[in-house]
């Protein structure tokens, strides 16, 4: 975690080399664990440990599940949160959103540090 505005923490992801800033670019898809299932998988009845387990499994093994968290997290419109997206809830995307975290990205081939 590094530090962005004062007192405001802020959290950088890091996109793979192949891409660019996740909403700029939706070619990291392409590389998503979840292509080709059910979309169903990832809008459960209840958010239950029981109804999430699979889809957050599904998640945990995603080669770019940062890319998918940036991305939700950079459109979601907060007062309408559905469904699980880079291994989370609606309720853990309203902490971060509440926590005031910001995800950036750098630019391919900039300072990572």
């Amino acid at each position: 975690m590094t530090t962005g505005a004062p007192g405001q923490p802020s959290l950088r992801l890091v996109p793979r080399a192949d891409t660019t800033t996740p909403s700029a670019s939706p070619r990291w898809r392409e590389d998503a664990a979840c292509i080709g299932l059910d979309t169903e998988l990832f809008f459960p009845v209840g958010y239950d440990v029981e109804s999430t387990e699979t889809p957050r499994r599904v998640c945990r093994g995603c080669p770019v599940r940062a890319e998918c968290l940036a991305d939700v997290l950079a459109v979601e419109d907060p007062a309408r949160r559905f469904g699980i997206s880079g291994g989370t809830t609606p309720s853990e995307r309203r902490v971060l959103h509440r926590a005031g975290l910001t995800f950036s990205t750098p630019a391919i081939g900039g300072d990572v540090a």
